[in-house]
C-alpha cells in the first residue's frame, strides 16, 4: 500500500502543478512576444513584416478589385486571392515557430526540474 499512496500523492501533486501553469492568464500578444525572445527572433521579426506588408498588398489588391472595370476584374481577383493565400501562409508560419519557441521553453524548463 504504500507504493500506492506514494503514486498518489504524486500525481496530486503534479495535477497540482498543472493547474497552477493553466492558470497563467497569458493573452495572445504575450503569447506572439514569446517566438520574439527566442533565439531566431530576427527571423520571427522579419516574418512581422512581411506580414505586414502581404496585409497591405491584400487590402490594396482588394480595393483595385472592386473598383476594377470589367476586364480587370478577373487579374485583380486573382491577385486578391493569391496575396490572400501568401498571407495565410505567412501567419500560420509565425504561429508554428511560436509554438517550437513555447515547446523548446517548456521542454528546458522540465529537464531543469528533473535535474533537481
Amino acid at each position: 500500500m504504500k507504493l500506492d499512496d506514494n503514486i498518489e500523492q504524486t500525481l496530486k501533486a503534479q495535477t497540482r502543478e498543472l493547474d497552477a501553469l493553466m492558470e497563467e492568464k497569458q493573452s495572445l500578444a504575450d503569447y506572439l512576444k514569446t517566438g520574439l525572445s527566442s533565439n531566431l527572433g530576427w527571423i520571427m521579426k522579419a516574418g512581422y513584416v512581411l506580414a505586414f506588408l502581404f496585409s497591405v498588398l491584400l487590402i490594396y489588391c482588394g480595393y483595385r478589385f472592386f473598383v476594377a472595370t470589367a476586364q480587370e476584374e478577373l487579374f485583380w481577383g486573382v491577385c486578391f486571392i493569391a496575396s490572400l493565400q501568401v498571407q495565410i501562409a505567412t501567419k500560420l508560419w509565425i504561429y508554428m515557430q511560436t509554438d517550437r519557441a513555447c515547446l523548446s521553453r517548456e521542454l528546458r524548463l522540465l529537464a531543469l526540474a528533473k535535474n533537481k
